[in-house]
């Protein structure tokens, strides 16, 4: 297994080979013109009947000019591979360009026909002095995708000093005058070339290493990365992985992972609870159909006893107090049936959610204008922390708040309820906060508090918060339970944020 790890990956030996040809271009081009340079010194240096004029330095300058030039096409290829796919920046981009490249004179963006599309010019003057211009011009590769016309180029014109040019007339005018070069000066050639040589491959074998390491850095975190696609693939949802500290492609693709994978695990959780409520909704809908039917009769069999009994002749006092005690029992027995019955039937049948766009704030303050009878009870209190836009469904929405400002109502007794009712805006969220200050609820029980018919009262149905939680979701929201800082307990509702709702019709 260490081996393995070890041993380089195909991509790790693409990156090192890229990084050593990039190396070895370059280094292959500064060899021979050093060879061309150590021939033409040696000639020099070595020839006794050197006078005023060489008969190599025509040479030699012709062999620097070229080298010029191949260094300005250089760096005109490499303005072209910068070159901005907005036309809009691409005169900013040439006068950058023209600023920050060593005698760059002037720098033009040509169509076919030699027209300017975009150009800049250096405005100071040639810190050598007097120049003569010297352009390269090097054609756009693809210019449909930086927004270019066909046929486009890319002019760069630089500046060579006017000496250059003046001592090469002068060299012209010189006689060359050679001797046969001896053995010994093609030994010392050769020793130079070989020095050189060996100092450019050490600078070769430099770059490989340094781009092997630097893919391995790369490839560790990509294979991290696939294992945890792997994981995914399997049905791991709690799989992460850790995008460290850089500010990279590979980082960024990583983060962009993990937010891929909370928001499937968001959706497979929204998905499963939606089922689960669907299927608890089919059992209430039976077991209000199964409750019901009896009690009707039940009610009118006992009013058939209570008015044949008031009609016999038989009657005896203490028969009568039992009757009665009864007849106390079975009324309020099967008005609690048929409250259980109703609310069955309420979760059973919960409607569509209808949205329509609404500001969070202004729903929450309305809702409190509007519902006098919590007012009694509780005090509301409502803070608003910016426009939150949203879409939601008016009725829905309100049987939430209602269910969750009685629970927090009676949580509260038998002291006077203070219920905050907080609106705050994220990055792409609106949040809403139903809290109060009384018990609180404890952490174990946080995780089943949705489920249906879960309930820590006794005359509770355990209904309101998995009506409460399904109505969220359906909204495309989320909902969780906590615990409030100055005690007691707190809803948040995360709703998505949507476009500004429309402004109310202006007062004739």
């Amino acid at each position: 297994m260490r081996l393995a790890r070890l041993r380089p990956s195909r991509f790790e030996l693409k990156i090192a080979a890229a990084l050593v040809l990039a190396a070895l271009v370059p280094l292959g081009a500064a060899l021979w013109l050093a060879r061309t340079l150590t021939a033409e010194n040696l000639a020099l240096a070595l020839n006794p009947r050197v006078v005023a004029r060489l008969e190599a330095t025509p040479a030699l300058y012709g062999d620097l000019f070229q080298a010029r030039k191949q260094l300005y096409a250089e760096q005109a290829r490499e303005v072209l591979r910068r070159l901005p796919g907005d036309p809009a920046r691409l005169r900013a981009y040439l006068a950058a360009a023209v600023a920050r490249t060593p005698r760059l004179r002037r720098a033009a963006v040509l169509d076919a026909s030699g027209a300017v599309l975009a150009e800049a010019e250096a405005t100071g003057p040639n810190p050598d002095g007097e120049w003569r211009p010297a352009p390269a011009r090097v054609a756009v590769p693809d210019p449909e995708r930086l927004r270019l016309p066909p046929g486009a180029t890319l002019e760069c014109t630089f500046a060579v000093e006017a000496r250059f040019f003046a001592d090469l007339s002068e060299a012209r005018d010189l006689g060359e005058v050679y001797h046969s070069a001896d053995a010994l000066r093609a030994d010392i050639q050769r020793s130079y070339v070989r020095a050189f040589a060996a100092l450019l491959g050490a600078w070769a074998l430099a770059a490989g290493l340094a781009g092997a390491l630097l893919a391995r850095r790369t490839t560790r975190r990509l294979s991290e990365l696939l294992r945890a696609v792997s994981d995914l693939a399997r049905g791991d949802l709690s799989v992460q992985v850790d995008p460290g500290r850089a500010h990279d492609e590979v980082a960024s693709l990583a983060r962009a992972f993990n937010r891929m994978v909370r928001e499937v695990r968001e959706s497979r959780d929204r998905l499963v609870y939606l089922e689960k409520i669907s299927g608890w909704q089919e059992v209430a809908r039976r077991l209000a159909h199964e409750i019901k039917n009896p009690l009707t009769p039940i009610q009118l069999a006992f009013q058939q006893l209570e008015a044949a009994y008031a009609a016999s002749d038989a009657r005896t006092p203490k028969f009568t107090r039992l009757l009665a005690d009864a007849g106390d029992i079975v009324r309020e027995e099967v008005g609690t049936l048929q409250r259980l019955v109703q609310e069955f039937s309420d979760f059973a049948k919960l409607p569509e959610v209808r949205t329509e766009p609404a500001e969070l704030g202004a729903f929450v303050e309305e809702f409190v204008r509007t519902s006098p009878q919590l007012a009694a009870e509780a005090e509301l209190l409502v803070a608003r922390g910016g426009d939150c836009p949203v879409a939601l469904d008016r009725a829905l929405m309100r049987r939430v708040l209602t269910n969750l400002v009685r629970n927090a109502v009676e949580a509260s007794r038998p002291e006077r309820a203070r219920v905050h009712l907080g609106v705050a805006r994220t990055r792409d969220r609106a949040v809403l906060t139903v809290a109060d200050e009384g018990p609180g609820i404890p952490e174990e029980v946080r995780v089943r508090i949705f489920d249906p018919y879960f309930t820590t009262r006794h005359e509770g149905t355990g209904l309101g918060l998995a009506i409460v939680k399904k109505i969220v979701l359906q909204h495309g929201g989320e909902i969780a339970a906590g615990a409030h800082p100055g005690g007691g307990a707190s809803f948040a509702i995360a709703l998505p944020l949507a476009g500004p709702p429309p402004a109310p019709p202006a007062s004739t």
